[in-house]
C-alpha cells in the first residue's frame, strides 16, 4: 500500500509539472500556443459582432462619432457643446479621451456602420488577448481556456464584452494589472494604470483597490510591506488622467459619475438607468447562476485544500488566489448591492479562482474537469443563444438615421432638440452634430447639472407608453406644461420621438396647435414647438 501511494504521489508530480495544456490539448509550444489561441479569439469576435447588423448599445454611437470629430482635427479640443443642460457640456471635457483617441483610425473607414463593427470586433479580440496573457503569466493550467469560459460565463457579461464601448479594454486590462502586481513588475503596472485611467478615467477606483489590497496581503502572507507597485500605480493613474484637454473637468465629470450616482441612488432620486446599473437580482433561472455555483464551489474547495494543507502554491500563485478571492467578492457584493456590471469584475476574478482549482484536480479525478468543460459548453450555447435574442432587439443603426439627417439639413446650427429620452442621444448625434440635444449619455450627469430641470423633463417624457391616447389627446403629465418648459427652459425647437414609445406625446402635440409634425417616418417623428 504504501508503495502503491508513493507511485500515486509521483504520478500526480508529474502530472502538476506537465507543460501548460498538455491535459487538453497536443503538447504546444508557449508561442504555438499564443498564435493559435490569438487566431481562435479573432475568429470567435469576428463571429459574435458580424452575425446580426444591430448593436448591442447605443453608447458605441456616441463613441465612435466623438471619435471622429477628433480625427478631424479637434484633437486638444475639449469643448463638447452637444450637450448644453448636461455637465458634460458644462465642463467641457471627456472621461474617455483615451478610448477615443484609439477610435480615430477605425473612423478613416468610409462606411461608418461597418467600421463600429470592426472597433467592436478588435476591443472583443483584444479583451480575449489580455485575459490569456494574464492566464499564461500567472502559469495557470490550459490558459487558453480560460478567457473563452469568462466570456460564455454569463449571457450578460457576453452581451457586454461585444459593446463597442470602454469597459471592453478597462476589464481586461484590470485583469493583466493583477498579474503585473503579483510578478512586481513595476513599469507593467505603471502602463496599465495609465491604460485604464487615460481611456475610462471613471474606473479610477478599481485598480485603486487592487493596488490597495496587494500590500496588506503582503504584509500578512509574508510580513513584508510592498509599496512600490502602489507607488507606481498611483502615478500611472494621475498620469493617465493628465493627459487629455481639460483635466481637471474630466475629474469632475468622474466624480460625478462614481460619488454623486452612488449618493443618489442612496437618496432613492428619481434616475433613468439602463439595466448594468440596477442591483443584481439572483433567482433559479438566472443566467449568472451558474457561474456563481462554480466560483462558490471553487473558493470552498480551494480553502478546504488551504486548511488540510494538501495544496502547495507558489508565493505568486498564493497571492493571486488571495486577490483574486477577494476582488470576486467584493465586487460580487457590489452587484448585490449597487450595480449589476460590478459582476463583470466578479466573473474576471472569480475565472481565475476558478482556474486555480480545476488545476487543483487536474492531477487527481478526470471526471470533475470534464464536467467542469462540459458546463461551459452547456453556457456558452445558452449565453450565445440568449445574446442573439437580445441583439435581434437591439438598435437598429437606420432607426434614428433618417430624422437625424432632416433635421441636420432643415434646421439652424446649433438648434436644440428636444430628445423624449436619454438613450436617443447616441444615435442622433452620430448622424447629425449640427444641432445639440437635451439629454444624453448617463441621466446623472443631466441631474448634477440641474436636478429641476431634469425631473420637469422626466415627467413628460417617462409616462407609460400607450399603442394611441383613449381620446386622441392627452393631458400634460404632472401639471408641467411641455410647450411651456421646451421653449422657455430647454429653448428647443424641436423634439424628436419614437411613436412606440412615446405614444402619449405624439397623440398629444399632433393635437396642441402650438406644435407642427414636421417630420415622420414609420418609427420616428419630429415636431417643431412653434
Amino acid at each position: 500500500m504504501a508503495k502503491l501511494r508513493k507511485q500515486r504521489q509521483r504520478a500526480a508530480r508529474k502530472a502538476q509539472a506537465a507543460p501548460i495544456g498538455a491535459a487538453w490539448l497536443p503538447k504546444l509550444s508557449a508561442r504555438a500556443e499564443a498564435i493559435l489561441f490569438a487566431l481562435v479569439a479573432l475568429i470567435v469576435s469576428a463571429l459574435l459582432h458580424f452575425s446580426s447588423d444591430r448593436f448591442a448599445d447605443p453608447d458605441g454611437f456616441y463613441h465612435f462619432r466623438h471619435a471622429a470629430l477628433y480625427g478631424e482635427g479637434n484633437l486638444f479640443s475639449s469643448a463638447f457643446p452637444w450637450l448644453p443642460f448636461s455637465v458634460m457640456g458644462k465642463y467641457s471635457a471627456d472621461i474617455w479621451y483615451g478610448f477615443h483617441i484609439l477610435l480615430i483610425p477605425f473612423t478613416w473607414i468610409g462606411d461608418p456602420v461597418l467600421a463600429m463593427h470592426l472597433a467592436g470586433l478588435v476591443l472583443t479580440w483584444a479583451f480575449l488577448l489580455t485575459i490569456y496573457c494574464a492566464c499564461a503569466k500567472l502559469e495557470l493550467k490550459s490558459a487558453w481556456i480560460w478567457p473563452f469560459a469568462l466570456l460564455v460565463s454569463s449571457a450578460f457579461l457576453l452581451h457586454r464584452v461585444t459593446m463597442p464601448r470602454p469597459q471592453v479594454l478597462s476589464l481586461g486590462l484590470t485583469v493583466l494589472l493583477l498579474e503585473q502586481i503579483v510578478h512586481g513588475r513595476l513599469r507593467g503596472v505603471f502602463v496599465i494604470t495609465f491604460a485604464i485611467a487615460w481611456v475610462h478615467l471613471s474606473l479610477f477606483f478599481a485598480p485603486l483597490i487592487l493596488l490597495g489590497l496587494f500590500p496588506a496581503i503582503k504584509i500578512f502572507t509574508v510580513r513584508e510591506l510592498r509599496w512600490q507597485e502602489f507607488v507606481a500605480g498611483c502615478a500611472g493613474l494621475v498620469a493617465g488622467w493628465l493627459l487629455r484637454p481639460n483635466p481637471l473637468g474630466a475629474a469632475s465629470i468622474a466624480y460625478i459619475q462614481v460619488v454623486d450616482l452612488t449618493l443618489a441612488n442612496f437618496a432613492h432620486a428619481p434616475l433613468e438607468f439602463g439595466a448594468e446599473l440596477r442591483p443584481l437580482v439572483l433567482t433559479y433561472s438566472s443566467n449568472y447562476l451558474p457561474f456563481i455555483l462554480l466560483w462558490l464551489a471553487s473558493l470552498l474547495f480551494l480553502l478546504w485544500r488551504a486548511i488540510g494543507k494538501r495544496s502547495q502554491f507558489a508565493l505568486s500563485i498564493k497571492t493571486a488566489l488571495l486577490l483574486s478571492a477577494i476582488l470576486s467578492s467584493v465586487f460580487f457584493l457590489v452587484a448585490i448591492l449597487f450595480a449589476r456590471r460590478g459582476f463583470d469584475f466578479c466573473s474576471a476574478f472569480g475565472v481565475l479562482v476558478l482556474a486555480l482549482a480545476v488545476g487543483e484536480i487536474m492531477p487527481g479525478k478526470k471526471w470533475p474537469r470534464v464536467a467542469v468543460v462540459g458546463l461551459f459548453c452547456v453556457l456558452a450555447v445558452y449565453s450565445v443563444t440568449q445574446r442573439h435574442r437580445v441583439v435581434a432587439l437591439g438598435w437598429d443603426v437606420n432607426q434614428a438615421e433618417p430624422a437625424a439627417r432632416w433635421l441636420g439639413a432643415n434646421s439652424n446650427a446649433g438648434d436644440v432638440v428636444f430628445n423624449f429620452r436619454w438613450y436617443y442621444f447616441p444615435e442622433l448625434f452620430f448622424w447629425n452634430t449640427k444641432n445639440v440635444y437635451t439629454s444624453g449619455m448617463d441621466p446623472i450627469f443631466q441631474y448634477a447639472f440641474d436636478p429641476q430641470l431634469y425631473l420637469s423633463g422626466l415627467k413628460i417624457a417617462a409616462h407609460l407608453p400607450s399603442l394611441l391616447c383613449p381620446t386622441g389627446a392627452c393631458a400634460d403629465p404632472a401639471g408641467v406644461d411641455a410647450f411651456k418648459l421646451f421653449k422657455e427652459r430647454y429653448r428647443a425647437r424641436y423634439i424628436y420621438l419614437l411613436k412606440e414609445f412615446d405614444a402619449n406625446a405624439y397623440f398629444h402635440f399632433l393635437s396642441d396647435s402650438r406644435f407642427a409634425l414636421r417630420y415622420e417616418d414609420r418609427g420616428a417623428a419630429v415636431f417643431e414647438a412653434l
